[in-house]
């Protein structure tokens, strides 16, 4: 669920930096490991690239067609040829960010509208907003009701702090920031970082099942016990730890022990830390069978590891 960005230097970055392409070498103007550690994984990625043989231009701002372009590539958000979303005779629709609007329009982006000076640049909680929006599109996700409290809290638009607090809770901005600035612009690091974050959490949590319950890499292992059972455990990464497996029951279908699981809700009214958990759930297994696999109850199958029996 992943695409393309760009950067660009100064000129060319207003210009439509998201159209060019980067080398696969480090950024030079990219000062600390972690920093260049984003900036090489959303380049490989082909999330956000950079402008010359290695430049970055972390400290950049961003404006509205750029981030748009952004959060497009971050989640692979695709367009009908066909189709003009919202027509607007302001709108170039031959741009270079046109595709990416017309993506994120059709894909139910509602902060996204023709009528935005698409030079403009866009503010940190704006940014953050349309984030939020873009992960969304790949799911609905479990998330701790934490507050956050920030030192300039009363410069935030309401739908702004709401982003802003959900993106804190999962972790993806942090949660011990005195302030967020949601009215300065953004820059091109500061926005790699979030949306960096925002790429590992989908993949850590796993996908976002429409209930947002679904466990993530959910593996299934068997030991034999002294006394001759078989033990099967399943082991899942949850969003935190509220959260459990429970094993309802278990069948053999076609030679296979098919373990049924649920994954628990947190209590409700209880707030846990924004931690993935390990969680793990054991069972005896009866009958003959040459395969274990595990089948989550009420949706997806958890992308279980079935382990041959010898």
């Amino acid at each position: 669920m992943m695409k393309k960005t760009v950067k660009a230097c100064a000129a060319l970055m207003m210009a439509g930096s998201f159209a060019f392409a980067a080398s696969a070498s480090a950024f030079s103007d990219v000062t600390g490991a972690e920093n260049a550690k984003i900036a090489e994984s959303l380049q490989q990625k082909g999330i956000m690239k950079g402008v010359g043989s290695d430049l970055f231009a972390p400290s950049l701002d961003l404006t509205n067609a750029q981030a748009i372009q952004l959060i497009v590539n971050a989640f692979d958000m695709k367009a009908a040829s066909d189709v003009d979303h919202t027509p607007s005779k302001s709108f170039n629709n031959d741009a270079w960010y046109a595709p990416a609007y017309e993506a994120a329009l059709q894909s139910g982006i509602e902060t996204v509208t023709k009528s935005d000076p698409v030079g403009a640049k866009i503010t940190r909680e704006a940014f953050a907003s349309l984030l939020l929006e873009g992960i969304n599109t790949t799911g609905q996700y479990p998330t701790t009701k934490m507050y956050l409290a920030f030192e300039d809290e009363d410069e935030f638009s309401d739908s702004g702090m709401n982003a802003v607090q959900t993106l804190g809770n999962m972790r993806i901005i942090s949660p011990t920031l005195g302030e967020f600035r949601p009215q300065e612009p953004i820059t091109r690091m500061e926005a790699a970082e979030m949306v960096y974050n925002a790429v590992e959490f989908i993949n850590n949590v796993g996908g976002g099942a429409e209930d947002g319950s679904e466990a993530n890499d959910v593996t299934v292992t068997t030991t034999q016990e002294a006394d001759g059972r078989v033990k099967a455990t399943l082991k899942a990464s949850l969003p935190n730890p509220g959260y459990g497996l429970k094993i309802n029951d278990v069948a053999i279908e076609d030679g296979k022990a098919v373990i049924r699981y649920t994954v628990t809700a947190p209590e409700p009214g209880m707030m846990y830390p924004q931690v993935i958990t390990e969680a793990e759930a054991s069972t005896y297994l009866t009958g003959t069978y040459t395969e274990v696999v595990a089948e989550q109850i009420g949706g997806k199958t958890g992308g279980s590891d079935a382990k041959l029996l010898k």
